[in-house]
């Protein structure tokens, strides 16, 4: 953003101010200074500079002798102003994977092949193509911004081999090994709503309407820190607040865990505090082992459930609302189309543009 789009006019009073980010403080709280009253524009970018200077002061400028683990370290500290604590710790967790593979080099010597080289290890032992290929976007990103220098290393691709997203099958297969678990309820949930791991951690019992036979979704639970408490923030987005109408045995099971343990939300660990995220999808692909099916982690089941309602005839804004997103982005990273999809494809539009073929007289 260019100093003077940062700069805005009061309609009322004709005067000028902005808003500034200024990083976090100590204690990791968001730090912002508010400057209005300038009688110009020219007054409040002077005053607009002079505190981005003041800002950036503590950041020193990346070199390219410098290490890739420092570029990576100084974009993400430059980043914390405008970033949530969740997405800071996601992406230091990313960054931390490579380090041991290309951290110490010289970022004026890292190249395509290293990083290449690098993925491929790091699919050896065992992280998946889809964590790969985030990484390489939060890498790659990194290092643009900090040195003007773009990779040009591949992105990991797709396995044909090994299938990202479970069958109807295989859900149910999972459904029915996991019927006996002590939170066997939020298993069917997610099945059945695609709900994002920390939107299942955040609701509470107020959230359930049996009456109505709908859940609302209303905040999600998110871990900033190993070390540290959950956080409880609003949705990831505004589709996020949602009601989904439940069924029938999806209802019975959720009123029979809002009326267990003394807890104001519906899924808890043992000692009755809230679920945290990352201890679900362990969970979660723990008996994901357990039952024969590929351990793909809870998120994917929103794919599972945005290609099968799209397969059975939904549209896309019903699904959408489903899953609390919004339809553009559902099309592009949520949808899948399946052999059987292709082939109906494939006939129809043959019927549709080609004349049909006229019987020869017997």
């Amino acid at each position: 953003m260019s100093d003077t789009n940062a700069i805005v006019q009061d309609h009322v009073t004709g005067l000028f101010g902005f808003r500034l980010e200024m990083g976090r403080g100590h204690d990791g709280a968001r730090m912002q200074v508010r400057r209005s009253g300038f009688a110009t524009q020219k007054a409040a970018v002077t005053e607009y500079r002079r505190l981005c200077r003041q800002r950036d002061v503590r950041h020193p400028r990346p070199r390219l002798s410098d290490s890739v683990r420092s570029v990576c370290e100084g974009w993400l500290l430059a980043r914390e102003q405008e970033l949530e604590p969740n997405t800071v710790y996601n992406y230091r967790w990313l960054l931390g994977l490579i380090y041991p593979h290309v951290g110490g080099v010289r970022a004026s010597r890292l190249s395509a092949r290293m990083v290449e080289r690098a993925y491929r290890e790091l699919e050896t032992a065992g992280y998946s193509r889809t964590t790969l290929r985030t990484l390489n976007l939060v890498l790659a990103k990194a290092f643009n911004e900090q040195t003007g220098r773009r990779l040009g290393a591949r992105k990991p691709r797709e396995s044909d081999e090994k299938r990202p997203v479970w069958t109807l099958a295989e859900a149910r297969r999972f459904a029915d090994y996991v019927r006996g678990d002590r939170l066997y309820s939020m298993w069917r949930l997610l099945l059945v709503s695609g709900l994002r791991r920390g939107e299942l951690c955040g609701l509470r019992c107020g959230d359930l309407e049996v009456g109505q036979g709908t859940v609302t979704v209303r905040r999600q639970v998110v871990v900033e820190d190993p070390g540290k408490p959950v956080r409880v923030k609003p949705p990831k987005s505004h589709n996020g607040v949602r009601t989904l109408v439940l069924d029938a045995v999806s209802l019975d099971l959720l009123a029979e865990a809002a009326g267990g343990p003394a807890s104001r939300y519906l899924f808890t660990g043992r000692s009755c505090q809230p679920m945290r995220s990352d201890n679900l999808t362990d969970r979660f692909n723990e008996l994901a082992v357990a039952a024969k099916v590929c351990p793909i982690g809870p998120h994917q089941i929103r794919h599972l459930i945005a290609s099968s309602m799209l397969d059975a005839g939904y549209g896309i804004h019903e699904v959408a609302e489903r899953l609390g997103h919004d339809p553009a982005i559902l099309m592009g990273y949520y949808t899948r189309v399946n052999a059987t999809r292709r082939r109906q494809a494939a006939h129809q539009i043959a019927d549709l543009v080609t004349p049909p073929t006229p019987l020869l007289a017997a």
